[in-house]
């Protein structure tokens, strides 16, 4: 009985730091998913833009700073047999390709050349900051709190929040992206809505448990009367829930028809 307790005692760390490091990765791999949706909206949108949109994006082979430069026909005659549509779209390709996004500056940029409003995706902007800059942190800094500091911090239910925040951020995103470009889409604009009053129920559950703290602790023992503001925090957790799943035959049903009426 003893050497297994020491040796429970002896993994849960590792088992602990093996979970960090799993959602450090998912954090990355968050990011790349929000990066890849942007970039395939803009392929699409960018190949439409004005010419005063375009005159900021070097024609391809011509570049390496990532901005626009001049060039000669010499450059221009390895693009021969091409037509101007492959120019400017290939152009397009190896912009964004080579575009990141480590803040909401860059994001609101490229949602400018696409021709967006970029008014409704501002109350995104926080968390996609966040979650940019500790991707960052995460790929290029080991995740360390400081350039001063040796050992990572370990991963806290803040950490958990706010991944999940992210996470609803990331999705919210994505549906306000396909409504921008195509605002007959009825569904993504339901998907929107919701995620948007998800995160912000989210958002109330985090500022109460944050206040569960104050209560006594013997008050949290499973098989006792809950404090009603446990009970609340765990009525509003269903509410979550139940908001992340798809539409009701009901909804879907309302939705086709608001479709069929555009």
């Amino acid at each position: 009985m003893v050497p297994d307790l020491l040796s429970t005692a002896a993994t849960e760390p590792e088992t602990a730091s093996v979970r960090a490091d799993l959602f450090r990765a998912t954090v990355v791999f968050l990011h790349a998913t929000f990066e890849d949706s942007l970039r395939t909206a803009a392929r699409e949108r960018l190949r439409y833009a004005t010419s005063s949109v375009l005159k900021d994006i070097p024609m391809v082979g011509t570049s390496k700073s990532g901005r626009a430069e001049k060039f000669d026909l010499a450059q221009l005659n390895t693009h021969r047999a091409k037509t101007v549509d492959q120019v400017i779209q290939e152009s397009i390709d190896g912009y964004l390709d080579r575009k990141s996004f480590s803040s909401s500056t860059d994001v609101n940029k490229v949602l400018c050349q696409m021709g967006l409003n970029t008014h409704r995706f501002e109350p995104l902007y926080s968390d996609l900051d966040r979650m940019m800059k500790r991707r960052h942190r995460i790929v290029h800094e080991a995740d360390l709190p400081s350039p001063q500091e040796c050992d990572i911090l370990p991963w806290t239910l803040g950490d958990y929040f706010d991944l999940c925040l992210w996470n609803l951020a990331v999705l919210a995103f994505y549906s306000l992206l396909r409504v921008s470009v195509d605002p007959a889409d009825e569904l993504q604009s339901w998907y929107f809505a919701r995620r948007m009053k998800t995160i912000e129920l989210a958002r109330q559950v985090g500022e109460e448990i944050i206040a569960l703290r104050e209560q006594p602790a013997e008050s949290m023992v499973v098989g006792l009367p809950m404090v009603p503001q446990l009970q609340m925090v765990i009525q509003k957790l269903a509410k979550v829930t139940a908001h992340l799943g798809p539409p009701s035959h009901e909804e879907l049903l309302e939705i086709a028809t608001k479709m069929q009426a555009k």
